[in-house]
This record gives C-alpha cells, structure tokens and sequence, in this order.
C-alpha cells in the first residue's frame, strides 16, 4: 500500500458537514444568532467610528492582530495566546466579527465536531492601517484545503509557543510520499496526525516510515492529535 499525498488534509475534508461562513456583509439578515453591526460594506470611515465611540478599543484590535501574525486561528488557539479568560474571549471574538475586524468559517464534521477559525476581515485591514500595523495578507481566493494546514500548523506554534517566522524547519508528513528522501527533511519537525492514521487503518505504515525518516534524517516528530512529539 502506499501512502496518498495529502491523506489527512483529504481525510478531513471528506468528513465536512457543511462550512458556514460569517462577516458583516454575507447576508446578515440570515446569520444565525448575532448580526453584524455594518450590513453593508465597511469604509474606513466606519472602523474609525467604532473606535472614537469607545465600541472597539486596543483589546480589540490586539487579539485582531494576533489573528493576523497567525493568519488561520482556531477559537481555542486564540484563547490559549490571549491568556484571557474563556467567556471573556468568547465575548471580545464576537465583537470583531459582528464589528468588521474578524470574519468567521464555522466547520461542522460528520462526527458532530465543529472548529471555529477566524481570519482578519477588512475592517481589521483599515484598522491595521490606522495603526500602522502591517497586514499579511491572506488572498480571499484560498481555499478550504490550505486554510487547515495553516490551522493544523498553528497547533503546533501555539503549542510550542513559537512564532511563525521561527517555523523555518517545519513541514508536514503527509507532504513527503513520493519525495521521502527529500534533504530538506534533515533535522526538521515533522507534523503528523496519529489520531487519523488509525482511523484510515494506515498507522503501521506510518509508524515505519516515520522511524525510516528519523534514522535517515534525524528529524522529530510532532503528534497534532496528542500535542506532543514522538518517540520515535
């Protein structure tokens, strides 16, 4: 058997219920639960408004900018970075998306599991502006598939504690079939989901190829499922 490029990112991609998105001008009128407070298109202008009325203040626009320096933020990892209290998060999250700053994707799984991820919206660009903070861009354009990754390797940094530029040596196994002896795997951190590949039956064949990888390579392995690495 040999192993598909990109199994997990696949694997949790077919298990996809639905994926509701959420900002201030997708159709307000049918979100469930709070709307937007801007039903139409936001302006500078606006942003600047909330601001000066004391509705958003720098604790908004922090946790906006932590979003940003993580471009795909799980609930959990922003309320883990934040250090604030859970219900206080919750609260201050759902002032940037109703606001503009932060826009929502809701993922809800065949299993009944659901992840919230959250990613600068364009009051947030405006505000970043104001404040001379630069924006990373994330492109409207990418798609759901990419978006994980970014999440999935965001368990890791957050985890770990490590910022994004530091993350120059990390890489995912499912990237590697059909280049496992690729050098650029010499001493990396490889992320790996154990928790799927028993799920897809596949875990000997990884587990084998993991140790091949750290024999050859030296390389770590981090368990996404577990949160720690493997002793491999």
């Amino acid at each position: 058997m040999r192993l598909e490029k990109n199994y997990e990112t696949l694997y949790l991609c077919g298990k996809f219920e639905k994926v509701i998105g959420r900002r201030y001008n997708i159709r307000p009128d049918l979100d469930e639960g709070i709307e937007p407070e801007v039903k139409g298109y936001v302006y500078k202008e606006t942003m600047a408004g909330f601001f000066r009325a004391w509705k958003l203040n720098e604790i908004h626009l922090g946790l906006t900018s932590l979003v940003n320096e993580m471009q795909v933020a799980e609930k959990k990892q922003i309320i883990k970075k934040t250090g604030l209290d859970e219900s206080e998060c919750l609260k201050i999250i759902e002032t940037c998306v109703i606001m503009g700053l932060l826009y929502e994707n809701r993922i809800l799984f065949k299993d009944e599991d659901e992840i919230h991820l959250y990613m600068v919206d364009t009051g947030g660009i405006f505000a970043f502006e104001e404040a001379g903070i630069q924006y990373k861009k994330l492109a409207y354009t990418t798609n759901i598939e990419q978006r994980l990754k970014m999440y999935r390797k965001n368990i890791f940094l957050v985890e770990n504690n490590m910022a994004e530029k530091e993350a120059v040596n990390i890489h995912f196994f499912e990237d590697t079939p059909g280049m496992p002896d690729n050098e650029k795997h010499n001493g990396t951190i490889l992320l790996v989901d154990m928790e799927i590949a028993e799920k897809l039956g596949i875990q000997k064949l990884i587990d084998d190829e993991l140790k091949r990888i750290v024999n050859n390579h030296k390389a770590k392995i981090y368990d996404l499922a577990t949160k720690k690495y493997l002793d491999k």
